[in-house]
């Protein structure tokens, strides 16, 4: 089976989920479904041998949701279909033709009834047919989908209201059934209008990037401008100060600061210099620079972005499962009472039919359940518009309600709680070996090292002037170490651990560090074979906000923090002194690393925050996985169900008090979808709801939900 994405134009509320759920799921040929509703997307996996993309169209044109295959817009504007304009242009005639008839209506009666009663009185023909006609624009949107979900037996709102308004005709409710018609259109304008203005919100705090590049091609004197699409890698294109730059690259001239914001969350910005790597969707503030493209547009750092968050709104976060399930048993339920209403009076107690019949219709348009269902999914995508806008990606809303109950975090060193950028800080060699050599054969080495260690093994040996060897073969041992063939010789480095398994030397130590080290400085040894070379002591200063992280996690009440290293244990509890963390592991492998979260996730919800390269183990095995550090690496980006784009740590418990407001918002929102049609129900029941108090009373829920979930989007940093 393979994935397709479809443009759904009338997908813009959960009525019309469940809708293309009920005509699809468990299908032949169909394997799953995944929703977006913000974006109108729906992907759909399914077996081209059984069900053909023009079949899959056809089932979807049949309960009125018009398909096209599904074509990356990077800077979509929210543009009215001809249908909504028609729509609108209906409302308003509806409105228009029913304020009309209210004239005619108060005309005729109020000189012998008052301004009161004589809304209660028979309307005359000549005011029904305003009210008619008011009905009849209403009713032009109600009734094709009302049939559609009588044939398919399956309830919808439309059918409520078809229902509520023939019931208020027959009791001769002409203004009832008027209001009712009338409102129901406003409401769905209004449903539609705020989901847009989520949307439009939502649309201003994530990337951007820009559609045209000015590329430097041989040959011409001046830049030419080239659609994006068009740039192939290695092109050179100029971008001048306060531009954004349009592809991932590296600078090939000049030198500017650059705001990163967009994509990492921080707004100070960094100095980008000849070799940087900087990227799309990120801001030039100073000095005209020309790039060396590095990617194509649908493989940057921006693109890959988007497409994750685009999956992520697709994938239900538990809670909107289990409302989506509640709302499923909701609406039946719902009619069943309102049946029982319309009945059981009469029959047992010889009620008024009329009188009980109308407090039924009342009941059936308070089952509407779309402000209910649409409580969680908007607040989750805007939760996670949110996350991303400060540089965090969560890959599904299923990780980011995790979040709110985690209470324990295990912890990466290098890099996660340290600065991640080591410095050398002294060379011990063996007594036939210059530290030249092993700086040489260090540097071939870890030439084509990620891990934070190996790269600055690199840089001293360049700034000492020293011309790593060359190297004809290098493999990565996970946890441990590199080894390879430098000048046709088979050498190795890594961690002392390793060092002493590969030496048979259990008491080796680093005759360099001090036992009384407080720093936690981190040996790295030389080998070839059986031989040692040398070792090279390497410092790594705690993270400024390193502390106060911990401090913060101890105060969300998180019970327990842990640190899990590969490194020597005397370095990692140098380390765990500082920070005031007791439980700390050193000298782990990425298998031990997973153990101990295994067995730490029996009693709680663990969290792990990694680098997302060495602790991808760990990473799989925790509620939830954490990498750091995932601004241009693609390994980091794709690791772990939460991505931090810089190594920033504060962002952990700031992660865990945004999913706590999350899920108050949604608690919030459902709790009061669910009051206020407990209270107009009550109402009906005792006689004191109108149908179209009803309908105001649903539109203003579904309203509210939205916009109370809206106050998450550049929310403060508080509880």
């Amino acid at each position: 089976m393979k994935w397709i994405s479809l443009r759904i134009t009338e997908l813009c509320c959960p009525e019309e989920v469940l809708l293309i759920r009920r005509e699809l799921e468990g299908s032949a040929g169909i394997g799953g479904l995944e929703f977006d509703v913000f974006s109108r997307r729906l992907n759909v996996q399914h077996d081209d041998t059984i069900l053909s993309i023009k079949g899959l169209i056809r089932r979807l044109d049949a309960i009125g949701m018009t398909a096209n295959p599904w074509r990356e817009v990077r800077h979509e504007a929210i543009v009215r279909t001809r249908k909504d304009i028609i729509r609108t242009a209906t409302t308003w005639l509806s409105g228009l033709t029913l304020l009309a008839g209210i004239v005619f209506h108060a005309m005729a009666f109020i000189p012998h009834k008052g301004y009161i009663d004589w809304i209660t009185e028979d309307v005359t023909p000549f005011t029904q047919v305003f009210y008619g006609l008011s009905i009849a624009l209403g009713l032009i949107w109600i009734l094709p989908k009302s049939w559609r979900a009588i044939v398919r037996g399956c309830p919808d709102m439309n059918l409520l209201m078809f229902v509520a308004v023939i019931g208020a005709l027959v009791l001769g409710e002409w203004f009832e059934a008027t209001m009712v018609v009338f409102l129901f259109a406003v409401s769905n304008g209004l449903e539609q209008w705020s989901m847009n203005r989520a949307l439009v919100a939502m649309r201003t705090h994530v990337l951007q990037s820009p559609l045209i590049a000015r590329c430097l091609e041989s040959g011409h004197a001046q830049a030419v401008e080239v659609v994006v699409e068009q740039v192939e890698i290695g092109t050179l294109i100029e971008i001048w100060a306060g531009e954004m730059i349009p592809l991932d690259g590296e600078v090939a001239s000049g030198e500017t600061y650059i705001n990163e914001a967009s994509l990492t969350g921080e707004s100070l910005p960094v100095t980008r210099r000849v070799g940087d790597s900087v990227f799309a969707g990120t801001t030039n503030i100073e000095s005209t620079i020309q790039i060396r493209t590095t990617r194509r547009v649908n493989d940057s750092t921006f693109s890959r972005t988007m497409s994750m968050v685009s999956q992520a709104r697709s994938k239900q976060a538990p809670i909107q499962r289990w409302v989506d399930k509640f709302s499923f048993y909701y609406t039946p339920v719902v009619m069943l009472i309102a049946l029982s209403l319309m009945v059981i009076p009469r029959l047992i107690f010889g009620e008024p039919f009329d009188e009980w019949f109308k407090i039924s219709l009342v009941v059936l348009v308070v089952a509407c359940p779309c402000a209910l269902v649409i409580s969680t999914p908007v607040a989750v995508v805007v939760a996670m518009t949110e996350c991303m806008r400060r540089g965090v990606i969560v890959r599904g809303g299923q990780f980011l309600e995790a979040m709110a109950s985690i209470d324990a975090v295990c912890l990466d060193k290098t890099g996660t709680l340290t600065e991640g950028s080591p410095r050398c800080e002294d060379v011990w060699t063996a007594s036939d070996v210059s530290q030249e050599e092993l700086l040489g054969y260090a540097a071939a080495l870890e030439s084509q090292s990620l891990h934070p260690l190996g790269k600055a093994i690199v840089a001293y040996a360049k700034a000492q002037g020293i011309t790593p060897l060359s190297i004809e073969h290098s493999e990565s041992v996970i946890g441990c170490g590199v080894q390879g063939t430098v000048n046709g010789t088979a050498m190795w480095i890594g961690s002392l651990r390793w060092a002493q398994q590969l030496l048979g030397q259990s008491d080796l130590v680093n005759p360099s560090v001090d036992e009384t080290d407080t720093v936690g400085l981190t040996t790295v040894v030389v080998g070839q074979g059986t031989t040692l070379l040398g070792m090279i002591a390497i410092s790594d200063p705690l993270k400024a906000g390193a502390v106060g992280a911990i401090e913060e996690l101890e105060a969300l009440g998180v019970r327990q923090i842990v640190i899990l290293s590969g490194d020597e244990q005397p370095t990692v509890d140098c380390i765990g002194d500082q920070l005031g963390v007791t439980q700390r592991h050193g000298a782990l492998m990425p298998a031990q690393k997973m153990e101990l979260v295994v067995e730490l996730s029996e009693g709680h919800n663990v969290a792990v925050v990694g680098d997302g390269i060495n602790d991808t183990p760990a990473l799989a095995r925790a509620q939830v996985g954490i990498a750091m550090g995932a601004l241009g690496v693609d390994v980091v980006l794709e690791s772990a169900d939460i991505a931090l784009m810089r190594n920033d740590i504060t962002r952990v418990p700031w992660l865990i008090r945004y999913s706590r407001r999350m899920k108050r918002t949604i608690r919030n929102n459902i709790l009061f979808a669910l009051a206020l049609k407990i209270v107009v129900l009550g109402l009906a029941v005792f006689g004191h709801a109108y149908l179209w108090l009803a309908v105001i009373a649903d539109t203003g829920a579904t309203l509210l939900v939205v916009l109370n979930a809206l106050r998450l989007l550049g929310s403060v940093d508080r509880d």
